[in-house]
């Protein structure tokens, strides 16, 4: 009788055991499918485009262009245009804007102001004039556009302000080029991934001006056969390090994989490095782990009939 009541007890234990595991793994990898739909409403108040320019030119010339400011409000205002250096202050790239800088008065607009009705859109000329003494080299100028906007209630105005950035490269075949020099200060790539493939990498720039990296992650299986593949790119600003992360395309079907990173890093050589992971979705790890607990309870019964 005592033999028989252990048994039962331990059939008990074993049913709660595996309930247990999948409580445990229904709640921790659960999808939330309720996220909240996005806005499709077009935006509202003043709008510059376009928002980045790159040019490179030699110092001693100039360049010309456009920018088309647009009321997109239900009330008319009067739009002011103004300069700023931009430089960002750490590796997630948040900008700090200066007011008081000598490349300021390189930009020139005309008009300098305008008057737009509800809903209207007007181009407004600007021309960047580079000084013959300028040394070669990357300069960051922020243009804004500025309004005072009354508002809906009567108590006042809202002041709105937006910018289009100008990355200016300057450089000449008697004072010099400019110099694009990337590194790669750190790569992470993940080993175990179980749901997402989250890397990290930071770029360096010890060159004059900026370059964009462009990179490409990809994941392979072991025979060479592609999984997915991601590209995108990243300004970097000289002198500087940027942290850039992203997630990396995952197989449907756990095992060993490849991560190749490749990226570009300006006037070097770029860099290639692999790296492998091991890729266990909730499910498997779930299949796993049943597979385990049933084993070990066969293997119990087994040598308890023994005994």
């Amino acid at each position: 009788m005592v033999r028989v009541y252990s048994r039962s007890i331990m059939k008990v234990r074993f049913g709660l055991l595996v309930a247990i595991i999948i409580c445990v793994f229904a709640v921790g990898f659960s999808v939330d499918y309720n996220a909240s739909a996005q806005s499709t409403e077009p935006p509202k108040g003043l709008t510059l485009s376009p928002l980045r320019t790159e040019i490179s030119t030699a110092p001693g010339t100039s360049f010309s262009d456009q920018l088309k400011v647009t009321n997109s409000t239900e009330k008319q205002m009067t739009v002011s245009f103004m300069v700023e250096e931009f430089k960002v202050i750490d590796e997630q790239y948040d900008y700090e804007f200066i007011a008081e800088s000598n490349i300021t008065s390189w930009v020139s607009f005309k008009p300098s102001e305008v008057v737009l009705k509800a809903g209207e859109a007007k181009k407004v000329n600007y021309t960047v004039g580079i000084p013959l003494t300028a040394e070669p080299g990357g300069y960051y100028i922020s243009m804004f556009a500025s309004s005072a906007v009354a508002a809906g209630d009567g108590d006042g105005n809202s002041q709105q302000r937006v910018a289009s950035l100008l990355y200016i490269t300057a450089a000449s075949d008697v004072l010099g080029a400019a110099t694009r020099s990337g590194h790669v200060l750190s790569l992470s790539s993940p080993w175990l991934v179980v749901d997402k493939g989250a890397w990290g990498m930071t770029l360096q720039n010890a060159g004059t001006t900026h370059y964009r990296s462009e990179y490409t992650v990809k994941t392979e299986d072991l025979f060479g056969g592609t999984v997915g593949e991601n590209k995108d790119s990243a300004l970097i600003l000289p002198g500087t390090i940027r942290a850039i992360q992203g997630e990396m395309s995952l197989p449907s079907v756990p095992g060993i994989y490849r991560v190749i990173y490749t990226i570009g890093l300006g006037d070097v050589p770029g860099v290639t490095e692999t790296h492998y992971m091991v890729f266990l979705p909730p499910w498997a790890i779930l299949t796993l782990t049943t597979a385990i607990v049933v084993a070990g309870y066969l293997s119990y019964r087994k040598l308890s009939k023994k005994h």
